[in-house]
């Protein structure tokens, strides 16, 4: 229902712009406009109304009257997107020449063949809505009034009647929440406590918040356990709540209202100690709801709250003292103790020829509790417990899942947060079944193929990029993909869990959003094959190569992404006339012929990678739609004159390689993302960066950077104009200055991010006091002082910092303070490597949020010296990693520093985890041989060290 929203959201406001005067259409066909968005207008009312319905109210005929609308929507954002191109087409800018006059005669022409062509699309069109509605008309049964029916037992009911002896690694997770909830002395342990249980579905919240439920329960004076669900019915809520606390004194309390209800259960538990479970809570509104009716009575009552989503478990703990609780995944060895218990008899063990299948199953699984039942139901459905036998279990999971009806309980848990998602995010999730299993899939890159899809709308004020940014978040919050995060704590990429992957692949396909093709192999698609995802094989054969005959039509496919040796049997270019999205993700060979690409004139995303050839992007100037062009891998040498003329242009992506820009680059005005600018290739471009205004993100390559002062200055120069900047990334090699402007200047108010760790710079810039925006830093100083502590411990959102100083450049001896003047008030990681004498004292009352800190130093420059540095003073401190340098010191001296850094760490509060590495231990001082000479410890030819 919501994919056919969103293709309607993304047409009607084309439908809008061709009535524009700008356009010139004939009057009839203005009105055949007209008629065509006013019917879109009350089709998305109509669709609107439908999507309110409960599901069960929800025939076939509705949905295949969804699906009809949905393609047809397709279609008409395809022909008015043909027209525009032809009409907005420029001409030639030759002035005065016979030249210029016939292109403009033939420019007429030809936008005069578009308007009439649309004209004809529009008739076409017309008789293909008035078909739609007339079949949904023909077989509309007259309106019966709606059987109830019989309702469904809620799926995770069975948890709350687990025995206990069946359940698998909780034993650990309840003692800790047990400790939670009966901890504190005095004053504090008589607080209302909240703690909130949050994890993705199946993980066994449920289990867990009704374990220790009954563990303590005889705790408390007053004790209720109630489901909240995705559509709750906060009325029958109250009434459960008010029957369980006052033992069943309230027998009819529906017919009561919301504020008797609450008043009730607030009296009864005023002067009582309760403990109440609330569990599966989807929206922060329920939980606002029913917190009215939990007193704060000082008397030392618990409430537990689970739920799937992160904000709604941040919100829970926000008002009322409490705690979140992060449910992990289960252990390889629980996971496989479950895994035995469900399927094997009692005393019975896993044959030796099983372990490698159930450690492949395992780790599909992920350690969610669910996945491992359900999946040990279709092992247990089994005749035999053969090798074989498993392993056809283990290859029909992911994309087969779906197809297995003993997996409905599942998938109905799983489809619960589907269903919860707003219906702008559901385009977004589906769109995660064109990447493989397993696939590491980077958020910039997924936000550029959801921006080139339209399933991002352009709100008044908000940036795409934002936007896309957030929707990401969203998913992750709500628990449908596994984030992997950067060092600063931001996700960079994520996961599909493979349980969610088969969910999505098979809502994918019923909906006709994405079709998979793993391997070479004739398809035949009674539907329009809308977006592709072509998976890599091992077989080379030309014959099965030809998996797309002519009689199967791939003209309407909107996206290709190819992975593995995909990209060697894709079909021509010339077969998708109306491309939008073109992603290889492995190399390829060149085997797109450079006119067919140019002719793509449909295209916003193109992806190539490989060693490619200067001479494939020719026409790659007539991609006047063009958003994102990324080249990876082994591509170099000048990019084509003709790329300047892609106004619309917003990412220009060429990984750190040594690509020439050509000159006027300045006039993409439209990026967003510039990199990687080679200095040493480009240096004209450097003057054209300030033009770029709406950059967000810049990566440089300035191996050249310190060889010439006026670079730097022109560099700098057109810093200042990038007033959007939010990432800024060095790579390459040398030393250089940031600081050769005069004390007015200032750098990009709005970075957020700063990456230098590959370029050593002379000393921290001046300029850095006025980034009140950076959060994230990373650099490589040749000399560090105690000005530039003060200089960014005043940043006032610097959350990371990564700060590591030349071992071999101008050092200081002096006694380097973090004091109170510059207190960090922000941080919360802080890695500093540091290779001299001198070192950092941490005051009291500095760095407040600091939770991870990583100290790398070389041995033997600590000997003699004490660890006494203030880490006591760091009070939220719970993670410490040192790495210590081994390179020429003895056993002893790094022995002694790594005692007294266990020694320091024993005398903090916090007493914070310890994660202790050596580097270069091989190079240690080893002994003196017979002459009283030192040897090292050296490698022989294998790499061992002796």
């Amino acid at each position: 229902m919501e994919l056919a929203v969103a293709a309607l959201g993304s047409l009607l406001p084309k439908l809008a712009t061709l009535l524009t005067d700008e356009y010139k259409l004939q009057k009839g066909v203005r009105g055949e406009i007209r008629f065509l968005k006013a019917e879109m207008d009350s089709m998305q009312a109509a669709l609107d109304r439908v999507s309110k319905l409960p599901p069960q109210q929800i025939d076939d005929l509705h949905n295949i009257w969804v699906r009809d609308l949905k393609e047809l929507s397709y279609d008409i954002e395809d022909s008015v997107d043909s027209f525009m191109l032809r009409v907005d087409a420029p001409g030639c800018a030759k002035p005065k020449s016979f030249r210029r006059f016939f292109d403009r005669t033939i420019g007429l022409l030809t936008k005069a063949k578009a308007r009439h062509h649309i004209a004809d699309d529009i008739q076409a069109i017309r008789s293909r809505i008035q078909e739609v509605a007339g079949r949904r008309e023909r077989y509309r049964f007259p309106e019966v009034a709606v059987q109830p029916e019989n309702t469904e037992m809620d799926p995770r009911l069975p948890a709350l009647y687990e025995d206990v002896k069946d359940l698998v690694g909780i034993e650990g997770p309840a003692e800790k929440l047990t400790a939670l909830l009966m901890q504190g002395e005095g004053a504090q342990k008589q607080q209302l406590m909240v703690v909130s249980i949050v994890g993705v579905g199946g993980l066994g919240k449920t289990t867990l918040a009704n374990s220790v439920y009954q563990r303590i329960r005889g705790e408390f004076q007053s004790q209720a356990f109630v489901s909240v669900s995705l559509k709750p019915d906060i009325k029958k809520i109250f009434s459960s709540i008010l029957r369980q606390v006052s033992g069943g004194e309230y027998p009819n309390a529906e017919a009561w209202s919301h504020t008797e209800l609450i008043d009730t259960i607030r009296q009864i538990l005023e002067k009582k100690r309760y403990i109440i479970v609330i569990d599966d809570v989807w929206g922060e509104s329920a939980w606002t709801q029913i917190k009215c009716a939990l007193t704060e009575n000082s008397l030392g009552s618990r409430v537990i709250v689970t739920t799937r989503k992160t904000d709604v478990a941040k919100f829970s703990c926000s008002s009322i003292d409490g705690t979140l609780c992060e449910l992990d995944p289960l252990s390889y060895e629980d996971s496989k103790k479950l895994l035995c218990k469900r399927v094997l008899n009692e005393n019975e063990e896993m044959h030796s020829e099983l372990e490698d299948v159930s450690r492949k199953i395992l780790e599909k699984c992920g350690g969610i509790p669910l996945a491992i039942i359900t999946t040990a139901s279709l092992l247990a459905s089994r005749p035999n417990k053969t090798k074989y036998e498993w392993h056809t279990v283990y290859n029909s999971m992911g994309s087969g899942l779906h197809k297995d009806k003993s997996l409905e309980n599942m998938r109905g848990i799983l489809y619960l947060s589907y269903s919860d998602l707003p219906s702008y995010l559901k385009p977004c999730l589906l769109y995660l079944s064109m990447f493989p299993e397993d696939y590491e899939i980077q958020s910039d890159g997924l936000v550029r193929l959801w921006i080139a899809e339209g399933f991002i709308d352009e709100k008044q004020g908000s940036n795409l990029y934002d936007l896309g940014e957030r929707y990401f978040i969203e998913l992750v919050n709500r628990s449908m993909i596994q984030p992997l995060y950067k060092k600063d704590g931001s996700p960079w990429a994520c996961r599909v869990h493979d349980m969610i992957l088969d969910l999505i692949i098979s809502l994918s396909s019923q909906e006709n959003f994405v079709t998979i093709l793993e391997g070479p192999c004739h398809i035949s698609s009674a539907c329009n094959i809308r977006r592709l995802s072509l998976r890599g094989s091992k077989s080379n054969s030309k014959e099965e190569q030809m998996i797309f005959p002519a009689t199967v039509n791939i003209s309407h496919v909107r996206s290709v992404v190819a992975f593995g040796d995909a990209v060697e049997w894709v079909p021509p270019m010339s077969r998708f006339p109306v491309l939008r999205v073109l992603a290889f993700r492995s190399q390829s060979r060149n085997n797109i012929h450079p006119k067919d690409l140019g002719s793509l004139q449909h295209l916003r995303y193109l992806e190539l990678g490989g060693d490619l050839k200067t001479e494939l992007l020719e026409g790659i100037g007539n991609l006047k739609l063009l958003r994102t062009l990324e080249l990876w891998g082994g591509f170099k040498g000048e990019l084509p004159a003709s790329i300047s003329q892609l106004r619309q242009l917003e990412n220009l992506l060429t990984g750190p390689n040594r690509v020439k820009f050509p000159d006027g680059t300045g006039n993409l005005i439209s990026l967003h993302e510039l990199s990687c600018l080679s200095l040493d290739e480009s240096p004209n471009t450097l003057a054209e960066l300030g033009n770029l205004t709406k950059l967000r993100v810049l990566g440089m390559r300035i191996d050249g950077l310190h060889k010439n002062q006026s670079y730097v200055k022109t560099f700098l120069q057109a810093l200042s104009n990038l007033v959007n900047l939010r990432r800024l990334v060095f790579i390459g090699d040398g030393t250089c200055s940031l600081d050769y402007m005069p004390d007015q200047w200032r750098g990009p108010a709005r970075l957020q991010s700063f990456y230098g760790n590959f370029v050593m710079f002379y000393q921290v810039p001046w300029w850095f006091s006025s980034l009140s925006e950076l959060s994230s830093l990373s650099m490589w100083v040749n000399l560090l002082r105690q000005e530039d502590l003060k200089l960014l411990g005043a940043l006032p959102v610097l959350r990371f910092l990564d700060l590591k100083v030349n071992p071999y450049g101008t050092t200081t001896e002096e006694q380097l303070v973090v004091g109170a003047d510059h207190p960090f008030r922000s941080l919360a990681e802080f890695k500093f490597t540091h290779y001299t004498r001198c070192w950092l004292e941490f005051a009291r009352g500095v760095m407040p949020k600091l939770q991870r800190l990583v100290l790398v130093f070389e041995a033997r420059r600590r000997e003699g010296g004490g660890f006494d540095i203030g880490l006591e003073n760091l009070a939220s401190l719970t993670h410490v990693t040192v790495e210590v340098d081994c390179e020429r010191a003895r056993m002893k001296e790094v022995e002694d520093v790594e005692y007294k850094v266990r020694d320091a760490l024993d005398m903090h509060p916090n007493h914070p985890t310890l994660e202790l590495s050596r580097d270069f231990e091989g190079l240690m001082i080893k002994d003196k041989d017979k002459d009283g000479h030192e040897v090292l410890e050296e490698s022989d030819e294998d790499g061992e060290y002796i």
